[in-house]
């Protein structure tokens, strides 16, 4: 059993959000965007100390802006499904839950729905947990609390954090979280830690032989996992041999700090031997060394349970399949969640995408809009000319993106399943001709709204040295072709000169240094007006 969807509404920072979750689910997103609300709800619902859970006043939603307003409402709908079509009608640890399960017929598979509403009047709250059958009708049950607090037990949220944002915790609190200060356990340990180093050994070998018993062996990887995941972490396989024959400081000291970690987030509560537990990782890279995070997330990735995570972390968005990643956008009243359909792309379109975009750029997946450029010489020269015009693309969540090696295909349909706002811009030769129908012919076939006929840019030039020639910086590359008579030169056989004694980003980076003494007028228009347009795309995903 894995929670598959929540739905919420009303909820602290949600105003609207449905979410389908797999067993590793990454969230990113802009701050206030709802990622922590998100988080806060399922904590509430699943690992709060006292179940079912009594909605607070703070936990209303409140619109940015906007007087408070009556009657509010929470709504927030957890849908748990089985595994295997029919085994929750076999299994008797699941035949617990009896009552509760729901066929669906038309995948066959078995559900149990989980709502959780709460309603505020006259300064007072009221909070309603029950559950509902396929058909939203809600399930007529005398022990509806006992089956949450069963519900909670068997799938319990553990959320691993830096202990000091929980109140209560200080820095020197002798539990610290999975995501303390990391750093001060890096120094010689002194003689009053040797217990408490030797006790988190011996709590990360109980949960280790708790929740690693059944993690098979596996030393060799497909390439669609090399493609999926090309950060991967591997190796630590034998857990009991890696105990015993432990000889780095470092990995010890991280075990302990793991260990800790979980049993604190295991609390007092009551966690079934064979639960299912849904871990909530948020931010983990914020004290962590890369290195460091890359061992951390290796450990946690074979834990059996869920892991949701919130990061800004392009690296670790690299060790995870793109289908795992749900990028959450606010639109006027709602959230809304995006994520990448597989289906959609061939094989070699997944290896161009880890390459140009994982591995290369992988801060890319957190950009508001993409400007899609043919070369190296766009990537000198857009951003500063962008700058000239008032513009800083990546302060308004812009990145520029080269296509002419991995294609313009499977980028843009990467942006378009994830939400990304994107612009095109090719050069006016044959291939660029090529280019701006293929994308037309795309963007016919994607049929969404983010995808109009105004994101595309072709130069009314052969490439961008020529356009750049005609637009007012002839003299630049006239002045580096270094002939002496030039005047009966056509332009082609000067930027050539030019260019091979300067190479293309050499002389976009000449043509940016008179640009900036000229100022903003010497931009050519059509690039005002291209700036605008992507500008305004990133604003409008803002």
């Amino acid at each position: 059993m894995f929670l598959e969807k929540i739905d919420i509404s009303g909820f602290r920072g949600l105003s609207n959000l449905s979410l389908q979750l797999g067993q590793t689910t990454a969230l990113i997103g802009e701050n206030t965007w709802g990622k922590t609300s998100l988080l806060r709800a399922l904590w509430s619902l699943l690992g709060h100390e006292n179940l079912p859970y009594e909605f607070q006043d703070d936990d209303f939603y409140q619109a940015p802006c906007e007087e408070p307003v009556e009657p509010k409402k929470i709504y927030v709908r957890l849908t748990f499904r089985e595994h295997r079509p029919g085994v929750s009608q076999h299994s008797q640890r699941l035949r617990r839950l009896a009552d509760l399960w729901c066929r669906n017929h038309l995948d066959l598979f078995h559900r149990i729905y989980y709502i959780a509403t709460a309603s505020i009047a006259n300064g007072v709250i009221s909070s309603d947990h029950y559950f509902e059958d396929v058909h939203g009708n809600r399930i007529e049950h005398n022990e509806s609390d006992e089956l949450i607090r069963l519900l909670s037990a068997m799938n319990p949220v553990l959320r691993l954090r830096d202990s000091r944002s929980v109140p209560g915790n200080g820095d020197g609190d002798e539990h610290s979280g999975f995501i303390g200060d990391i750093h001060e356990w890096m120094q010689d340990c002194p003689e009053t830690k040797q217990q408490h180093m030797e006790d988190g050994l011996h709590a990360a070998e109980f949960l280790l032989d708790r929740y690693f018993i059944n993690v098979p062996r596996r030393f060799k990887r497909s390439q669609r996992e090399i493609i999926n995941q090309p950060g991967a972490f591997r190796g630590l396989i034998d857990w009991h041999e890696l105990l015993r024959d432990m000889d780095n400081e470092t990995m010890q000291q991280m075990l302990s700090r793991f260990g800790h970690a979980l049993l604190e987030a295991h609390s007092d509560r009551n966690v079934e031997m064979e639960a299912r537990p849904i871990y909530i990782l948020e931010d983990p890279e914020s004290r962590l060394h890369p290195t460091m995070m890359s061992i951390a997330w290796g450990l946690i990735q074979l834990l059996p349970g869920q892991k949701i995570l919130t990061t800004n972390s392009g690296d670790l968005l690299s060790t995870l399949p793109l289908s795992q990643i749900r990028r959450l956008v606010r639109q006027e009243n709602a959230t809304n969640s995006f994520q990448m359909d597989e289906n959609r792309f061939t094989a070699d379109d997944l290896r161009k995408i880890t390459f140009h975009v994982r591995i290369n750029r992988p801060m890319s997946l957190f950009a508001r809009a993409w400007l899609l450029v043919e070369g190296e010489t766009e990537l000198w020269l857009l951003s500063e000319l962008a700058q000239l015009c008032g513009y800083h693309l990546p302060g308004e969540g812009v990145r520029i993106i080269e296509y002419a090696q991995c294609g313009y295909s499977p980028l843009i349909k990467l942006a378009n399943d994830l939400g990304i706002a994107w612009h095109m811009m090719a050069d006016g030769d044959e291939a660029g001709v090529r280019y701006i129908q293929g994308a037309r012919r795309l963007i016919s076939e994607e049929k969404t709204e983010k995808t109009r006929t105004g994101n595309l840019t072709l130069l009314p030039n052969r490439d961008i040295e020529h356009f750049l020639y005609a637009h007012g910086f002839d003299d630049i590359y006239r002045k580096e072709a270094v002939i002496r008579d030039i005047h009966n030169l056509p332009p082609s056989k000067i930027i050539e000169r030019a260019v091979s004694r300067r190479s293309k980003p050499g002389m976009a980076l000449a043509v940016l240094e008179e640009a900036f003494l000229r100022g903003p007028e010497c931009v050519p228009e059509v690039l005002q007006r291209m700036f605008d347009h992507v500008v305004d795309l990133a604003r409008r995903h803002s």
